[in-house]
């Protein structure tokens, strides 16, 4: 049982139902960075370095608590695939995705400054999609809210419309690997998971 409370470097209510569910006590706390992909930047390294950015803007506020920022991508090679500007976007975005596996990428930070923490992981789940007609694609988009999902979709959220499978943690495709984050905690906390 993790019995401290967290602060939660990010806005996502999927990450803070996903702690809460868990039984983690967290504190949600927006971090303000510019989420910047860089040339040639590896998907894993991209998601580590913002995970890890967005916590460490949070902490001076909490230094004697745990910062857990996160950052998921969808990543369909060679392209990271963010949140959609516009319906549109989305449109062309699950279009893209339909009858191919891509990879959905979490990055992990867990940080606190006294005493010093610093652990960065991430985790990486396989989805492939069903092929998708057109009125597929339609029928997804009017009955979700994609425009703040990574790759213009949820798992969680009529995801069965348009996933045909997975491989790794489905947690993670949620947007946290909570039970990776369980283990790390406790191992951190000196708990049992």
């Amino acid at each position: 049982m993790i019995d401290t409370e967290i602060i939660l470097a990010s806005r996502s209510q999927r990450r803070l139902d996903l702690l809460t569910a868990a039984g983690i006590r967290c504190r949600p706390v927006v971090a303000d960075v510019e989420e910047l992909i860089l040339p040639d930047e590896l998907p894993e390294v991209l998601v580590c370095r913002l995970a890890r950015l967005k916590a460490v803007a949070v902490a001076p506020q909490f230094p004697s608590d745990i910062v857990l920022g996160a950052d998921t991508i969808v990543y369909l090679e060679p392209d990271v695939m963010g949140k959609p500007r516009d319906f549109p976007e989305a449109g062309e975005f699950l279009a893209r995705l339909s009858g191919k596996t891509h990879q959905v990428y979490t990055g992990v930070c867990l940080y606190r400054e006294n005493p010093d923490l610093l652990d960065v992981w991430y985790a990486c789940t396989d989805v492939t999609f069903r092929s998708l007609t057109a009125d597929d694609v339609e029928n997804y988009l009017a009955c979700t809210e994609p425009l703040d999902k990574a790759g213009a979709y949820a798992i969680q959220d009529q995801g069965d419309l348009i996933i045909e499978k997975i491989c790794g943690l489905r947690s993670n495709v949620v947007g946290l690997p909570i039970e990776e984050v369980i283990e790390h905690l406790a191992r951190h906390l000196g708990t049992d998971a």
